[in-house]
């Protein structure tokens, strides 16, 4: 599956894609919530204890895999 994506700064930057072996989006009520960085490893820890974050727009959603390069 790709995945676009534009941070060129984030250390998963692939140009323009995210190489990230798992990313993490969920919604940016449960995002507060976390760190702001989250390995894979983690995301099924939070997956487990957050479960299903439904949101109504993408606004209000985040990405907690980015790490600065």
């Amino acid at each position: 599956m790709e995945v676009h994506c534009t941070v060129r700064n984030c250390k998963w930057w692939d140009e323009n894609y995210c190489a990230a072996e798992g990313i993490l989006i969920t919604s940016d009520e449960a995002g507060e919530a976390l760190p702001e960085q989250y390995d894979y490893e983690q995301t099924q820890s939070m997956v487990q204890q957050f479960g299903e974050t439904p949101v109504s727009s993408c606004e209000a959603t985040c990405c907690k895999t980015f790490v600065e390069r």
